[in-house]
């Protein structure tokens, strides 16, 4: 039983509210939160101010929220991967050699080089930016957690999209557009996404573009993922901007993980690169399209890290400790595409775009797409995901996906629609 008197003996988590304690009682929202930012402020070296209205904080990386985990209390920062994968750098040349010997007219444009923060000014040197999260942040990990939950590849082109409950909790159906394989050994994948600007009906729901990696059980607890890409999600970031984000669970997204830097976890090691930073310019439809430059995540094969990676850029890495259903070792499953959350909130589907709002048949210059999907087989190389990969729209009249293949661009895809239509119901 509570009583106000109780004493807390309790650690404080440094970038989530978790709190443990070994007396009874939880302290009140408001003291887990005035806890959190006294240890942010006391970690930052320098604070920015970005147009779009984040608070950059260039935190010192020692202190970073990852070393609060606490599976990595002894944990000692890696700087740069130990290995590579066969085959990333050369991909790198090509996608740079593509973009300035292409017409001007044909080529897409990069646009992540530099995120609307830099503006401002730059974190200094051994410093990570953060970015202040709002108060859903900090006071709300299991909406987060269950924003995000995923559901296995072949339930989610058969499964009821009636509302579900839990508690006294709306819980949105997820559904998607996205392409697969399955591979007994997966240490890596790399893909290009363009970028657009989704609309969003509802708040509470989502609109993504990402990859994943999967190893593990879809039914129960047994599920280990990596999570990249970007988002437009209003509730967690406070506007309607395109974000870039990353994701991880060690259990199927019941109690662990988290997106960004909101939990301890992922390891930061970039000054420049902000985690759920606002992207742009972005893509228009019937007009110049603007890529992310290439996203790629391989599983270091000396430390077991898995390394994520923009560009050229090494952004930092998901320590192999945290994972234990398979992700520590390798993934069996490789995804990419898009994802929405539907609320039915008008008592019908969503509106929530996906993509650029457009479907895939629509095709290049109106449709999002994902291209020169690739994966690191056990050979420790990168190599082409197979055309004949697996595909599939989860509901088809509001959202589609349809595969092409070019020289320059290998195996890709269009995906996307506008949710709610005349046949979308």
């Amino acid at each position: 039983m509570r009583t106000e008197a109780m004493l807390w003996v309790c650690l404080f988590s440094y970038v989530t509210i978790t709190i443990f304690c070994t007396a009874y009682g939880e302290p009140t929202p408001s003291v887990a939160r005035t806890e959190y930012l006294r240890r942010l402020n006391e970690a930052t070296l320098r604070t920015i101010e970005s147009p779009d209205g984040d608070v950059v904080h260039c935190v010192d990386r020692a202190k970073q929220p990852a070393f609060d985990h606490p599976l990595l209390s002894d944990h000692v920062l890696q700087e740069s991967p130990t290995s590579i994968p066969e085959g990333l750098e050369d991909l790198n040349a090509k996608y740079l050699s593509m973009l300035e010997n292409s017409n001007s007219t044909a080529r897409p444009s990069t646009i992540f080089g530099t995120q609307l923060w830099h503006s401002q000014g730059r974190c200094p040197e051994d410093t990570a930016p953060i970015r202040r999260p709002s108060d859903s942040d900090l006071l709300d990990r299991q909406h987060q957690t269950r924003s995000y939950r995923r559901l296995n590849y072949t339930a989610s082109s058969k499964r009821n999209l009636s509302r579900k409950l839990m508690g006294n909790f709306a819980m949105p159906v997820h559904e998607y557009a996205d392409g697969q394989i399955d591979h007994t050994s997966i240490y890596g994948t790399y893909a290009i996404f363009n970028a657009w600007n989704p609309k969003v009906q509802d708040p509470e729901e989502m609109s993504i573009a990402q990859l994943w990696l999967i190893s593990g059980s879809f039914y129960g607890p047994y599920l280990d993922t990596v999570e990249a890409g970007w988002t437009v999600e209003p509730d967690a970031y406070k506007d309607y901007n395109t974000r870039f984000f990353i994701y991880w669970t060690n259990d199927n997204y019941k109690t662990s993980g988290c997106r960004d830097l909101h939990c301890p976890g992922f390891v930061h090691v970039s000054r420049d690169m902000l985690l759920g930073g606002t992207i742009s310019p972005l893509s228009k439809y019937g007009g110049q399209q603007f890529e992310m430059q290439p996203v790629a995540v391989w599983k270091d094969n000396v430390t077991g890290n898995w390394w994520l990676r923009v560009g050229s850029t090494n952004i930092g890495y998901w320590p192999a400790r945290l994972f234990k259903n398979g992700l520590q070792n390798k993934a069996s499953i490789a995804q990419w595409g898009g994802e929405i959350t539907n609320m039915f909130a008008k008592g019908r589907h969503t509106s929530t775009q996906m993509g650029s709002g457009h479907f895939s048949t629509e095709g290049g210059g109106n449709a999002a797409y994902v291209r020169s999907l690739q994966y690191v087989d056990s050979t420790y190389s990168f190599v082409s995901v197979p055309k004949n990969f697996r595909f599939a729209a989860s509901n088809p009249t509001c959202y589609s996906i349809t595969p092409y293949s070019t020289t320059y661009s290998g195996t890709s895809f269009f995906f996307g629609g506008p949710g709610y239509n005349p046949q979308c119901h």
